[in-house]
């Protein structure tokens, strides 16, 4: 009975809040069983399962099969490919809490990976974590044609590489150096660094769902605006918390533009997700909801 009442939730339009209950779990054991497959080597396999598991919202992969669950597509076919990026993220946390980086001592509550297995292993960790997201990518148990493997690869090589996340760290390092960072140099930082791979999450479920360029794009503009907003809630929460950093943007722009700056973005998104819309004629309502977490944010009054 339970098993019919899950599919039956899955077979009908659904809220982030539902989707997030049926899909979180499958991800959780995607991750943990098809990494425990790939690393025989204890040692390693602990400290990247360590990172990995470590928690999180897994809004990554949730936006992948966010956009295959629109599509109508059986989701638990694509649970690995959509994992994919999940180890590509979590060996970008990884190395930026290493001491050449942020040296951050905790993360979600828990010792980081270098202080919890050494900083050789948490730097190995990191390094094996990548290419095991492209393994996934091109793994033969999943219903995706050499066509289709050869876009995520692409895709994923350039948003997580120096033209996407890596340049966005690089540019965060440049701006620590500064007195003063302008709106566009911390825009700049973000794009790269966070909403290129929210980006690739929505493409790539466009990509399996076999969506044609022009829907790609759409999607993608719709994870850039996402995940700029992303990042500009993220210094909401951390200002009020009273950590103040010169390329925030409260500090940059005020907290009342800043979360004039947030409802841009979010308007940008709705945009987007008009467009995908009329281009395809599928409902919005699964991918709308996830713009429900930047709602209480902008309900507050800000002075």
């Amino acid at each position: 009975m339970a098993a019919l009442v899950i599919l039956a939730m899955e077979n009908r339009l659904m809220r982030l809040k539902e989707f997030s209950k049926i899909v979180i779990p499958k991800i959780e054991q995607t991750l943990e069983t098809e990494l425990t497959n790939d690393v025989s080597l204890s040692t390693l396999r602990e400290s990247m399962l360590y990172a990995v598991l470590a928690g999180g919202k897994r809004l990554r992969p949730m936006l992948s099969l966010a956009v295959l669950q629109t599509y109508g597509q059986p989701i638990d076919n694509y649970l690995k490919a959509a994992s994919a990026l999940e180890l590509v993220h979590t060996y970008s946390l990884i190395h930026d809490d290493l001491p050449a980086m942020d040296d951050d001592e905790l993360r979600r509550g828990k010792p980081t990976t270098h202080r919890a297995f050494g900083e050789d292993m948490a730097i190995l960790a990191g390094d094996a974590l990548q290419p095991l997201a492209f393994k996934w990518l091109t793994a033969a148990d999943q219903p995706l044609s050499d066509a289709q493997r050869v876009q995520l690869v692409t895709a994923l090589a350039n948003d997580s590489g120096g033209a996407g996340m890596v340049a966005g760290q690089v540019l965060d390092i440049e701006a620590m150096q500064k007195d003063v960072v302008t709106l566009s140099e911390t825009q700049a930082i973000h794009y790269h660094k966070t909403s290129a791979l929210i980006a690739y999450a929505l493409q790539a479920g466009a990509i399996m769902a076999n969506a044609d360029e022009k829907v790609q794009k759409i999607l993608r503009d719709f994870g850039m605006a996402y995940g700029l907003a992303f990042q500009i809630k993220d210094d909401i929460d951390d200002y009020q918390a009273g950590k103040v950093e010169s390329q925030a943007y409260p500090t940059i722009l005020g907290l009342p533009q800043t979360v004039s700056a947030l409802k841009t973005q979010v308007n940008n998104a709705n945009t987007a997700l008009s467009q995908f819309g009329k281009a395809t004629g599928l409902d919005t309502t699964l991918l709308a909801s996830f713009l429900d977490y930047f709602t209480e944010t902008l309900e507050q009054t800000w002075e």
